[in-house]
């Protein structure tokens, strides 16, 4: 079972607002979920998978509805990779 937490960019880079977060799990950064301003309005938040030890690959990043969406989305896709 994959266990992910979302908490502030900021924390662990020093720069994002309130709506850009790191993706850890096990207490390491393995992705991002933010809103960005150039986000589609019916698809705000955009999640990518950035975990070095993954192969780099065009779908492991995309746009979702919500943050929970893109949570989901992004730990749907991190399962496939598994």
């Amino acid at each position: 079972m994959v266990n992910l937490l979302l908490s502030q960019t900021s924390k662990y880079f020093g720069f994002g607002d309130e709506d850009d977060y790191v993706v850890l799990e096990g207490g390491r950064v393995i992705g991002r979920i933010m809103r960005p301003s150039q986000a589609p309005a019916e698809q705000q938040w955009f999640w990518s998978i950035t975990d070095p030890n993954m192969k780099p690959s065009i779908g492991n990043r995309g746009y979702s509805g919500t943050r929970e969406e893109a949570m989901a989305d992004f730990k749907a896709r991190l399962l496939t990779l598994s």
